[in-house]
């Protein structure tokens, strides 16, 4: 989810990503891509483990909203490298597009995760056993929240797929350092 920057010349379209956002950027995709696997996996844990498996992802959900919302004020100081010069219009627009719609969606994710903790009937949902969320119960709010939990995540996966396709894009086909500069102790 590196997000994209202005159109520059071939140096500038070189330049790594700084460590904190590749730090950033790595360990929200290593959580996304445990939440995603946890929650469409979440009826397939045996009943009476299931309330732990759904602490856990209550946990990280709550502390992917985190890192999200420190990604974005790093974002402000710190601007993302430049794409290529010579990138067509329309793939700039797309790169632009999908990159907001990550961070968007990634945000939304969790704040509707914890609607569904707070408007819940059944259950007090406790992220990581700490404290419980449950604070207006709602069986409509929850069912709506519900819904757009489990849409948003379908639209999360597609909008990653999309980026690694993308990714892998400009290092196979167009043979630019778009990939590398964002790689884990890689210079591009």
């Amino acid at each position: 989810m590196a997000e994209a920057s202005t159109v520059a010349s071939g140096a500038d379209a070189r330049q790594s990503y700084s460590g904190v956002a590749k730090a950033f950027h790595w360990t929200i995709v290593l959580l996304i891509a445990y939440m995603l696997y946890n929650g469409w996996t979440a009826d397939d844990v045996p009943r009476e483990a299931r309330g732990g498996v759904m602490q856990l992802h209550a946990g990280f959900g709550i502390i992917v909203l985190v890192l999200m919302a420190a990604r974005l004020a790093w974002r402000v100081g710190h601007p993302a490298p430049a794409l290529p010069s010579d990138l067509p219009r329309w793939q700039v627009i797309a790169s632009r597009a999908t990159h907001h719609g990550l961070y968007f969606l990634v945000i939304l994710q969790p704040l509707l995760g914890l609607t569904l903790g707070i408007t819940s009937t059944k259950s007090n949902l406790m992220p990581f056993g700490l404290f419980g969320l449950q604070a207006a119960p709602n069986n409509a709010i929850h069912h709506v929240a519900g819904l757009l939990h489990g849409l948003n995540a379908y639209l999360i996966a597609a909008l990653v797929v999309l980026h690694i396709l993308a990714a892998l894009y400009h290092h196979f086909v167009r043979h630019d350092a778009v990939l590398k500069r964002m790689l884990p102790f890689v210079k591009a």
